[in-house]
């Protein structure tokens, strides 16, 4: 027991990935307490993200007590102050209550327990445990020693998000710089809306992309000036249904962006259904949210730059000689004839 203990918190210490970490936590803790279910509610201090992650051990656990575990976590997380103490919690009419393990709970026998996470002073989350009532009777009645363990599973969580931040900031960082080059030397309009689609659904692995210009029908992304992410499309009084049935394309997902330049409204942007059934989530929010800055200044200057040369030509040549015509080496040098 002991060396699987070892080799366990060995391959805890390696891990960096928040959700490979939870999980990694849960297996050791089934394999000590013999747990039905375990949830995890953790918070970012610097960025303010939350994560979620929950383990059906057992079928005792009803897949709507995920639920109702996430919405009981997030309250007892929402305030600023840390956690202190092990509570006790059960279910009453469908939802949990919480109560000290010394309250009086009348009739409701505990089904788990919620225990704090933190590192040096700071809150990290909460952790929950699930269990039949004498297993969670008997954390309480031993609590000092069966949670000895909790300041590692804080100290590990916390270095999972830390390692995770990191990386995130690094890969934004990357697909700034990425999405700035490819789209900086990029005059024609529609070769640059071309690379824009790529660029999205490549990042956000998503089936397609589409770039809407703005005009005076608005969808809610523009209208709302933020991003919007409907996973459930069917079901959203606001999706415009005509444009599949023109394509023969079935939108199952869309998370859209507005595309702004200052004030100046410019567009929106949509990234259309996660690959393999997938919901968008608060990452791609944030991919599509950075590009969006870079794309609506991209396409302001684009279509300025169209304006121009069509201007000059029209001048130049006469009213309708720019139709078809095709700039030399996509400069900014119009096309003489």
């Amino acid at each position: 027991m002991q060396e699987d203990m070892n080799l366990s918190l060995v391959k805890m210490i390696s891990t960096n990935g928040i959700e490979e970490q939870c999980s990694n936590i849960s297996n050791w803790l089934n394999q000590q307490y013999h747990l039905d279910g375990i949830g995890f509610f953790l918070k970012e201090g610097e960025s303010a993200q939350t994560h979620f992650f929950t383990e059906r051990v057992t079928e005792r656990v009803s897949k709507d007590v995920v639920q109702n575990l996430e919405d009981m976590l997030l309250k007892l997380n929402q305030t600023d102050e840390t956690q202190q103490e092990v509570l006790f919690f059960a279910q009453k009419q469908e939802k949990f209550v919480t109560f000290s393990p010394g309250e009086h709970s009348g009739s409701l026998k505990p089904m788990g327990l919620t225990i704090p996470l933190g590192v040096l002073g700071h809150s990290v989350g909460t952790l929950a445990l699930i269990a039949d009532p004498a297993t969670i009777q008997n954390f309480s009645t031993q609590t000092p020693a069966k949670l000895s363990f909790m300041p590692i599973i804080s100290g590990l969580l916390d270095n999972a998000m830390f390692h995770e931040l990191k990386d995130n900031k690094i890969r934004m960082l990357n697909l700034y710089q990425t999405v700035s080059s490819s789209l900086s030397y990029i005059g024609d309009l529609q070769e640059l809306l071309t690379t824009i689609i790529s660029i999205v659904t490549s990042e956000l692995l998503c089936e397609e992309c589409s770039v809407l210009l703005y005009d005076e029908h608005a969808g809610r992304a523009l209208r709302d000036r933020t991003t919007q992410v409907v996973n459930d499309v069917q079901s959203d009084p606001d999706f415009y249904g005509n444009i599949d049935k023109e394509h023969a394309f079935k939108t199952k997902s869309i998370l859209a962006a507005p595309l702004m330049s200052g004030d100046e409204l410019v567009g929106v942007i949509n990234a259309l259904n996660k690959v393999e059934n997938k919901l968008f989530d608060k990452e791609d929010d944030q991919i599509l949210s950075a590009i969006a800055d870079e794309v609506a200044m991209a396409v302001k200057n684009a279509r300025l730059f169209d304006f121009v040369v069509e201007s000059y030509c029209k001048i130049k040549q006469g009213a309708n000689s720019c139709k078809g015509c095709k700039r030399p080496l996509k400069s900014w040098t119009p096309c003489v004839r």
